[in-house]
């Protein structure tokens, strides 16, 4: 025969334990209906918790790739701009050269605009967005192209000028220029200057840049060149033709040898044009494959976050009755507890 004691301590402890767990069911149900989700993802969902994670992580996986993409995409918008700065110069240089070609004085003209293209050239081929130079290819941590008008003499001027004395024996500031044929400017230009915009010279004098792209993933599976290097020949070449009119003498020489710089400049000009725009032509792809797969991987997270909804939210106005249900439950609990506290039997003796 077995006894059981009865008394308020044991049926208060019994209410203690009843108030511990209604309270932190109440906590759990408060929890869920601010932030419409379970509470406890593992304790609900059980054997399918492997599931929720494998989608949470994959929606986060296609989220930076779509933060990425954000990222090409301003580097892509401002390489245009500056492919597009560079692309009006160049035609509005060769628009200078046709309509001054043979007309007196257009050499200070045509020196003025080289310099000015020169100058804007070797800008935009330094532009930078965060800190990351953006025609530097890999070599993102440096100025892709040396500046010709620095003083001291960078490497890119102090070449042109021993190209020049190597090959007439005085500088381009010597009177002396205004006695060259156009037979020997155009050996000097064929032969001494244009090296000067091949590689190995290229790359000793004028550009820090690598010659590979920068790439970046866009999608789960493609990946994508998303720069251009300072090294493409459009580049090159425009640089030649704007040193040409602004460098080499070009306000002394007699009127052949003029001639024969400005019809080597306007043909290397009509060349680097077509250059150029196939490189905006390259970009403008570059920018729309970026966009497109941006567009499918908001498709992709989208569904996925729909697939997470179903197996971590709950149901707003099921949780709303539950927690009333709760809060009524513990009241009642309070309520009774309370008059077990006065119990004693002191009241019945």
């Amino acid at each position: 025969m077995k006894t059981t004691y009865i008394s308020t301590f044991t049926l208060s402890d019994t209410s203690r334990g009843l108030l511990m767990k209604q309270s932190a069911n109440l906590a759990r149900l408060q929890v869920e209906m601010s932030t419409g989700r379970k509470a406890d993802i593992g304790l609900d969902l059980g054997s399918r918790t492997g599931e929720a994670i494998a989608l949470r992580s994959e929606h986060t996986r296609l989220n930076a790739i779509i933060d990425t993409n954000a990222l090409a995409a301003s580097r892509l918008d401002v390489t245009q701009a500056a492919l597009g700065d560079v692309l009006g110069t160049a035609q509005s240089f060769l628009a200078t050269l046709v309509g001054v070609r043979d007309s007196d004085g257009s050499a200070s003209v045509a020196k003025g605009e080289g310099q000015g293209g020169l100058d804007l050239l070797i800008s935009r081929l330094n532009t930078q967005v965060n800190g990351n130079y953006l025609f530097a290819g890999l070599n993102t941590d440096v100025a892709p192209m040396a500046n010709y008008f620095e003083t001291p003499a960078a490497s890119n001027k102090a070449a042109v000028d021993a190209a020049f004395v190597a090959r007439f024996g005085f500088s381009q500031d010597d009177p002396a220029v205004s006695t060259i044929s156009a037979a020997d400017m155009d050996d000097f230009l064929t032969n001494f200057y244009m090296p000067l915009f091949d590689d190995p010279a290229w790359g000793a004098d004028w550009s820090s840049a690598s010659n590979d792209a920068v790439s970046s993933r866009i999608s789960a599976s493609e990946t994508l060149g998303i720069s251009v290097s300072a090294n493409e020949t459009a580049f090159r070449t425009l640089a030649a033709v704007f040193t040409m009119l602004a460098d080499l003498g070009t306000g002394q020489l007699g009127e052949a040898a003029y001639g024969a710089v400005v019809d080597k400049a306007i043909g290397l000009l009509g060349e680097a044009i077509g250059g150029v725009t196939d490189l905006m032509s390259r970009m403008g792809i570059a920018q729309e494959r970026v966009s497109n797969a941006s567009d499918r991987l908001a498709i992709q997270a989208g569904i996925l976050n729909q697939r997470i909804n179903v197996l971590e939210n709950v149901n707003p106005e099921e949780t709303a009755v539950r927690l009333n249900t709760a809060i009524t439950q513990l009241e009642t609990t309070y309520a009774v507890s309370a008059r077990i506290q006065r119990l004693s039997i002191l009241n019945y003796l």
